[in-house]
């Protein structure tokens, strides 16, 4: 009854004109950032900042280095993603070479957007190294499949679960995010089904041809993409000094994720600010959640950049001195 109903939604949806649906959309999206702006003002005229600025330098610096294995072990995880894309696409590039481009794209791409980072610097790197363009896009595609797919479960699950603390005035409320788990778990469900059914089906969409993997390989997707936004929400938990239970820490992260997609802000930056402070504030002073997340954003996004950002110019003049080499032994 319930796959039932959950079709019935989706053909109902997709039967709406494509004006109406994009309003829907735009007027969501509008309706999260007045509650964003809304949470900034407040946070900022509410908060003591010094003590802000006083929780963080008071912060361990041993919990510190534990954030930043983890975040380690995150990125890793995230990577692993485009093994897996590898061998579904089957080209012959060395693992270390796979893992370290997609730890860089990856970086690139929560903090600049995924033209930049998830799709544009894996294109890059892969035509540098002769690649046709086909290979770099196919692996992205099934990248961001991996990604949201382990999303959906852990999600949907968290969600389901009704332990995500909520800021007040939320749209929809703890009954709307259900909702959502729900649509979360049935997609993700309904891929690892048809992977199951129909391994190897083909589409052709405009002229990008996409298959279907067996269901070893999207089990594989499942668990690598769960593994990265579990870690992610570790990371967060870790330096909030697990004085907030797990569960709730990773389902406002996760939610703060599907809330960033819809405003189209890359990295969540102010969104996550905003959401956290005013959902975690019940369980410890706001001063305290901002500095964890001020921490959390320099340990997960900020020094991924600088590496991925240092990394990137080395490789490009690695690549130039390479190619001026081989035209002055052509001439």
């Amino acid at each position: 009854m319930q796959a039932l109903t959950m079709n019935n939604v989706g053909r109902r949806w997709s039967q709406l004109p494509k004006r109406t649906r994009r309003l829907v959309r735009r007027g969501l999206a509008l309706c999260l950032l007045a509650v964003v702006v809304g949470l900034l003002y407040f946070l900022a005229r509410d908060v003591d900042w010094p003590d802000v600025r006083r929780a963080v330098r008071e912060m361990p610096k041993s919990l510190i280095a534990l954030a930043l294995g983890v975040a380690v072990a995150a990125y890793f995880a995230y990577a692993s993603m485009d093994l897996l894309g590898k061998r579904y696409v089957k080209h012959d590039m060395p693992n270390r070479k796979v893992l370290g481009f997609a730890m860089l794209s990856y970086a690139l791409n929560i903090n600049l957007g995924t033209i930049i980072g998830g799709f544009g610097a894996r294109l890059r790197f892969y035509l540098r190294l002769g690649y046709r363009k086909s290979v770099p896009t196919r692996v992205a595609l099934f990248s961001a499949i991996s990604n949201w797919l382990g999303f959906g479960w852990l999600a949907g699950a968290v969600f389901l679960s009704g332990l995500v603390p909520l800021p007040a005035g939320t749209p929809g409320g703890q009954a709307g995010l259900r909702i959502v788990g729900v649509i979360l778990l049935a997609v993700s469900a309904f891929y690892v089904w048809a992977c199951w059914r129909h391994p190897g089906r083909a589409w052709t969409i405009k002229r990008w041809r996409v298959v279907l993997p067996t269901v070893k390989m999207a089990a594989g997707q499942c668990i690598a993409s769960a593994m990265s936004w579990g870690l992610m929400g570790l990371v967060f938990y870790v330096v909030l000094q697990g004085k907030i239970p797990y569960a709730a820490v990773l389902g406002v992260l996760l939610y703060c994720s599907v809330a960033a997609l819809i405003v189209r802000v890359p990295g969540g930056l102010g969104t996550t600010e905003a959401l956290t402070a005013a959902a975690l504030s019940k369980f410890m002073p706001a001063s305290e959640v901002i500095a964890a997340v001020l921490v959390y954003r320099a340990v997960y996004f900020l020094i991924p950049l600088v590496i991925a950002l240092i990394a990137y110019g080395v490789l490009e003049m690695k690549w130039s001195a390479q190619k001026a080499r081989s035209r002055r032994a052509v001439g």
